[in-house]
């Protein structure tokens, strides 16, 4: 049985990032529209926007879109990385239980429900009898 675990700051802390990357990258895109959205040359004209471009995040500070794309995939890659690294897979073992071989008669313990097993003390393949579970 697998278990899925996060750890609930690093997750958070990714989602937050991953949403402020995505919002930056929208607002680009968002700035950018009206003006390359009746251009031919669709891609140059963008590249020429991103480089001259400004706007003004904080009163009397430019910055040109190109940073806020580098901001938003930086972000979003950072957000990602960190729901990667935060999510955990546990393995559970399944119920012990104690079989016995029908040819040597001894008993063994292992997990989980078996119906054709190898057995560890006369090794055939054996249909082992469940002696009790635990």
């Amino acid at each position: 049985m697998r278990i899925l675990r996060r750890q609930k700051s690093t997750f958070v802390l990714s989602i937050v990032l991953s949403l402020l990357g995505v919002a930056a990258l929208l607002f680009t895109f968002w700035k950018i529209w009206p003006h390359i959205s009746s251009v031919k040359d669709l891609l140059s004209t963008f590249m020429t926007l991103l480089w001259s471009e400004k706007f003004d995040l904080i009163p009397n500070f430019e910055f040109q879109l190109i940073y806020l794309i580098a901001l938003g995939v930086v972000l979003l890659i950072s957000g990602v990385t960190l729901y990667v690294l935060s999510v955990r897979w546990f393995y559970l073992p399944g119920t012990v239980v104690r079989y016995r071989c029908p040819f040597c008669h001894n008993d063994w313990r292992s997990t989980g429900d078996k119906a054709l097993v190898l057995c560890p003390h006369c090794r055939q393949l054996v249909h082992p009898t469940l002696v009790e579970k635990r």
